[in-house]
């Protein structure tokens, strides 16, 4: 049942504004050198200019954590909090070298990495689609809509 529920989930939201596309300026990408790397206020001013967020706090993430919001990106990386017009939190994810905003994660981010987590069976990192639970209860699924099918023939065929 939840497999269903957070399929529907999936179906009914956009994935760009899961993945915060709302809240970004449309401005033009300059790389600087991976040896330069960003000051604390400087990387306030660039998500400011780069979003549509208010930026509030900022701190400098230096260690991976299993199931965080920032999973598979490159380390280090500055978190910004910030709002946006409505006053709900959202977490800019910035790399200190390229200025580039990697992830933006809002509830809405939040609710739907949850789903993904009971979707895919994967409660902890919510990163492997190939586990036990999940390809068990698929195998399930599959039986049950085609013994669904078998049924439906099975008794047409008696009226």
């Amino acid at each position: 049942m939840l497999w269903t529920i957070s399929g529907i989930y999936f179906s009914f939201n956009k994935i760009e504004d899961v993945r915060g596309s709302q809240y970004l300026r449309t401005t033009e990408v300059i790389e600087t050198p991976k040896s330069n790397k960003i000051e604390l206020q400087k990387a306030l001013l660039v998500v400011a200019d780069k979003t549509f967020l208010k930026p509030i706090s900022i701190v400098e993430i230096t260690e991976d954590k299993a199931g965080s919001e920032y999973r598979g990106r490159s380390l280090p990386l500055y978190k910004v909090e910030a709002i946006n017009e409505d006053n709900k939190k959202i977490n800019v994810y910035l790399d200190p070298y390229s200025e580039k905003i990697v992830a933006i994660r809002s509830n809405q981010w939040r609710v739907w990495d949850f789903m993904w987590g009971i979707h895919i069976m994967d409660w902890n990192e919510r990163d492997n689609i190939g586990n036990i639970f999940l390809k068990i209860f698929s195998i399930l699924a599959l039986l049950s809509a085609l013994s669904g099918i078998y049924l439906f023939f099975v008794t047409n065929k008696r009226q």
